[in-house]
């Protein structure tokens, strides 16, 4: 047998197969979009609730429990913190919105955090009911539901806990609306 020329094409062919499939791969890769990661904040925002309002009571305070969080322990800077009281004034019923004026709303807002951030207090833990926990009823015809929602705050090493009912309705257009709150019978308790 001879090995001669012929192996050595062959080889070559080979070896730039190799190094061209290497050079294929390797730019593909740096050429591909690399993946973004986007903040809580923003991901809170990138939610479109006209095309996707949350379809069930409990997904509704999950959504808006978000947003807490993100007012709590996120320091949105001022343009996101009002884009978040947007998305939370979104998820309100008629009649909630109807109390506060959009303005005395981000007032009060500011100086809740800035109260929360004075005091180096930060929402650490939401613990919201199970969807089997909603309780449903009607009220002067309309739907009606109640789900209780547990809020620990961390003020440097101590911990307290407070307890929420939060009352939804139904609007015409069959959406669960954010009624109101209220703290739950065994409201507020210190964990420590």
């Amino acid at each position: 047998m001879r090995k001669g020329p012929k192996s050595a094409a062959v080889l070559a062919v080979m070896v730039i197969t190799v190094l061209a499939l290497y050079y294929y791969l390797t730019n593909k890769v740096e050429r591909s979009s690399p993946e973004v990661e986007t903040s809580a904040i923003q991901d809170v925002l990138l939610k479109n609730l006209e095309n996707d309002y949350p379809p069930t009571v409990r997904e509704v305070i999950k959504y808006y429990n978000e947003i807490m969080n993100c007012y709590y322990s996120e320091k949105p800077t001022d343009e996101e913190l009002k884009e978040l009281a947007d998305k939370a004034y979104e998820l309100y019923d008629a009649e909630l919105v109807a109390y506060q004026t959009e303005e005395m709303y981000m007032e009060d807002l500011k100086a809740e955090i800035d109260s929360y951030a004075a005091t180096g207090t930060v929402l650490s833990h939401i613990a919201l009911s199970s969807s089997t926990a909603v309780d449903y009823y009607t009220h002067n015809g309309r739907e009606c539901a109640q789900i209780r929602c547990i809020y620990t705050m961390r003020q440097k090493t101590s911990l307290m806990t407070i307890k929420e009912v939060y009352v939804l309705r139904k609007d015409d257009a069959g959406r669960w609306k954010i009624l109101g709150w209220t703290p739950a019978d065994d409201e507020t308790e210190a964990a420590g």
